[in-house]
């Protein structure tokens, strides 16, 4: 993705989609703070506390041209995020075919269109750089991202047991794939 887009939310709310650059390390911290007190963060491996990333191992995976780091913001704010990264890019087995995918959208905003328009976004990027293979895994609990990733042709390859305990309850993972190309 090498330009913002305006994309238009079931709600009606117009939010621009564009890549993470070096210089939104500020804001994707402020994002990710708020997305770790969010109802909806139980789901996922944010955590209220959490340390900062570091900035400059950060802004080298914005950068990383293994990956693509988008986020939706609504003015200036980020409200939503999503990533691809190849799977050992430089392994001969893997050479980059495979990435693994994930997301995360404040709960205000969800269930308004941006987690497909987030896959498509990802999957276009996946196409253009020789990825054949999407990987996604995704809390038991989650259920609306569990639906968005079957609506896009996502099946359910395996479930991870007891992978997290969350607030005094064991969180199980749902491990989702999509082949690109035979």
């Amino acid at each position: 993705m090498n330009r913002a887009i305006q994309f238009k939310l079931k709600n009606g709310k117009v939010v621009t989609i564009r890549r993470v650059r070096a210089g939104d390390y500020d804001a994707m911290m402020k994002y990710l703070a708020k997305f770790s007190r969010d109802v909806g963060a139980v789901q996922t491996f944010r955590y209220p506390g959490e340390p900062k990333k570091d900035k400059e191992e950060s802004m080298r995976f914005y950068e990383s041209p293994d990956r693509c780091f988008i986020a939706a913001w609504d003015g200036d704010n980020i409200i939503g995020s999503a990533s691809i990264s190849k799977v050992m890019p430089k392994h001969p087995y893997c050479m980059g075919r495979v990435a693994g995918v994930g997301m995360s959208v404040l709960n205000k905003y969800t269930r308004n269109g941006l987690g497909s328009k987030f896959l498509q976004i990802l999957e276009k990027w996946a196409c253009e750089n020789g990825v054949k293979k999407l990987k996604a895994g995704i809390r038991h609990k989650n259920i609306a991202s569990i639906v968005n990733c079957i609506k896009h042709d996502f099946i359910i390859t395996g479930i991870q047991y007891n992978e997290l305990y969350i607030d005094g309850e064991w969180q199980h993972e749902y491990l989702l794939e999509k082949i690109l190309e035979k």
